[in-house]
């Protein structure tokens, strides 16, 4: 019978085999899930110590230059070293871009999330974006960030192009919980989602808010969390100085921006809005996943997961 920290080890590595990305002992360690709700968190030294002796889990996981993959899945740290080249180059691409939509009004935070801010992106996926905005302005700063990437080409409906920023979630910075966004109180994969937002510029310490808003609920699951510290060279510092001046003539017409973006809203945007929690467009928050894959992707994770469990006959 495998223990809680068996079954939680082995459940991370399963969960980023569906992404052809293995893991170091430090990501097994900040990824270990909870799958009991009674565990507590869990040491570097258990952790390791688990994989070195388990005799379930060496059936099933291998390492190779530090990293840790189930077992005939070799190939996926070669394909995790070239993501991480595409991403470099990706990320070097993204602080140029940012260095001018940091100065759009009432933009105040931006994150990276998806596959690049695991470093793990192909060269044809788009750069994902969450935008924090001053508190009341969502719609501005979703308005003017649309219009400067419509300018350079690089939205995703522009064809034939590399590199497109994806602006999909928009939230002031007083809607920073995102607790109800989940689609269910185990949702994975929007827990991993918001546990690795990468603070690529953030001017007012709102990603520190950010994470204390959401460390409350993602700990129930994610139980060694911890923030992320963005490397030097992947961040953009603040030095907008018109947009004050922007944001208090603009801000008391919020309502016109909200006009004007709703109705060009695709029909699809209009049809799902506030169904359920792919897209959401509420009081300080815009979130538009209309191409939602969280629940493909846990049936492919509890498919793999019981496909290991009845191979080891892994009990609980």
């Amino acid at each position: 019978m495998a223990s809680e920290l068996e079954k939680s080890i082995l459940s991370a590595i399963i969960y980023f085999d569906i992404f052809d990305y293995p893991l170091t002992l430090i990501e097994i360690y900040n990824s270990i899930l909870d799958l009991s709700s009674k565990q507590c968190s869990v040491s570097l030294d258990q952790i390791r110590n688990s994989l070195d002796r388990s005799i379930i889990l060496n059936k099933q996981i291998c390492a190779k230059s530090g990293f840790f993959y189930l077992r005939g899945r070799d190939k996926i740290v070669a394909i995790r070293h070239n993501r991480y080249i595409i991403a470099k180059q990706k990320f070097d691409y993204a602080r140029k871009i940012l260095s001018i939509l940091k100065c759009v009004p009432f933009v105040r935070a931006i994150f990276i999330c998806n596959s690049l801010a695991y470093n793990n992106t192909k060269k044809q996926s788009d750069i994902d974006l969450v935008i924090v905005a001053k508190k009341g302005g969502v719609w501005w700063a979703r308005f003017f960030s649309l219009i400067f990437l419509s300018m350079i080409r690089i939205r995703p409906g522009n064809k034939n192009t590399r590199n497109k920023i994806c602006l999909s979630v928009f939230v002031d910075e007083n809607n920073l919980d995102f607790l109800n966004l989940r689609m269910f109180k185990r949702d994975i994969d929007f827990m991993y989602w918001v546990a690795n937002f990468y603070p690529i510029y953030d001017s007012q310490g709102l990603y520190k808010k950010f994470y204390e808003a959401n460390e409350y609920w993602l700990q129930k699951n994610l139980i060694n969390i911890k923030p992320i510290i963005p490397h030097p060279n992947r961040v953009t510092i603040a030095q907008p100085f018109i947009r004050s001046l922007i944001e208090f003539l603009l801000g008391p017409f919020s309502i016109l921006a909200s006009i004007i973006q709703r109705a060009k809203f695709p029909k699809q945007i209009k049809e799902l809005i506030n169904q359920d929690t792919r897209v959401r467009v509420d009081n300080g928050l815009l979130k538009f996943h209309v191409n939602d894959r969280r629940i493909e992707h846990l049936e492919m994770f509890i498919k793999k997961y019981e496909k290991v469990v009845a191979h080891n006959k892994i009990s609980n």
